[in-house]
């Protein structure tokens, strides 16, 4: 019974081959296929995201099982690269690292990430001082020496980088500011604001959008000030962290995006799938969560530092025909 099974296989194959590649694309669309998109922390932004994207290919490809599961900018890129999922959220400047194979990613090269679909392109820097400092801008904070209990965000995050970064343009250490008397925290931002009603805090640097009800909140009650990046320090941060300039009144800073990654080994029909059913449910993305308001697909396929897969570029590219 076997041979005869294997015997059918063969058969089965062959006539797929004969009848040419029309054929094997509706057998692989007949097939039943299981895709899972990591996000963020469970209950948060990027986890509404992830699940808003899954929510649009089930409603347009029947065929396949979506499961959407936490996650955390850094290992979402790592476990993308590994084809241990199919797709995940990640913000350019962390996805552009693993490209590189720099800090966090230091030895481990993951260039085989694709941009699949810019989320949001409005991830602003904001690098917020309480007035108390004397800080007027970040030169400033190395001229005076100033002791800033600043909060950064954990580890190896998105907001620990970039800050790292944008100090640096300044000729600014963490281990400088330890030096003057100040500290470096690296914990998440909602702790950080209670350790500034307690007197502990005074400087956090957040990338998000705008404006922040943390940050609002927290003006109501210190006097903030949100410092501006020279445009010299931007062009520098610009070309190291892959980031665009971006201007909110007279406070000029650099933004991020929220990425759709995947890696060059997830097949194009894929990934056509996938942007045939983000685009076609345009609508319903719009009303999962503000962050979404503007997605189109011109903000999509703006992003010009990560790497697109091929099947991307030729859905946007055949979009604008």
């Amino acid at each position: 019974m076997e041979w005869r099974k294997s015997l059918a296989c063969a058969l089965a194959l062959a006539g797929m081959m004969a009848f040419g590649p029309g054929v094997r694309q509706a057998a692989l669309a007949a097939d039943t296929h299981n895709l899972t998109i990591l996000g963020g922390g469970s209950g948060g932004l990027w986890a509404i995201i992830s699940e808003g994207v899954g929510e649009t290919l089930r409603r347009s490809m029947p065929n396949v099982r979506v499961t959407t599961e936490p996650g955390k900018d850094g290992p979402n890129q790592v476990m993308t690269s590994r084809g241990e999922v199919q797709f995940a959220l990640a913000t350019d400047v962390l996805t552009l690292k693993a490209i590189k194979g720099e800090a966090p990613f230091k030895g481990r090269k993951l260039d085989n990430l694709r941009l699949v679909a810019v989320m949001n392109p409005i991830n602003a820097l904001q690098f917020f001082v309480d007035a108390k400092t004397g800080a007027k801008s970040i030169q400033d904070i190395k001229d005076k020496k100033i002791p800033l209990r600043i909060t950064v965000n954990r580890q190896g995050t998105l907001i620990d980088v970039a800050t790292e970064e944008l100090l640096k343009t300044y000729g600014i250490t963490y281990s400088d500011i330890a030096k003057w008397g100040g500290k470096v925290h690296k914990i998440p931002g909602p702790e950080a604001t209670d350790l500034w009603d307690a007197g502990q805090m005074d400087a956090i640097v957040e990338v998000s959008q705008f404006p922040t009800s943390r940050f609002y909140e927290l003006g109501q009650k210190h006097d903030l000030i949100m410092l501006p990046i020279d445009p010299a320090n931007q062009e520098k941060l610009n070309k190291e962290l892959g980031t665009s300039s971006f201007q909110k009144e007279d406070c000029p800073t650099v933004s991020s995006q929220l990425l759709l990654i995947t890696s060059a080994d997830q097949p194009d029909e894929v990934i056509t799938g996938v942007l045939k059913a983000m685009t076609a449910n345009i609508d319903y993305l719009h009303s999962v969560h503000a962050n979404l308001r503007d997605l189109s697909p011109e903000t999509m396929s703006a992003n010009t530092s990560i790497p697109m897969h091929p099947a991307a570029e030729k859905f946007f590219r055949e979009l604008k025909k």
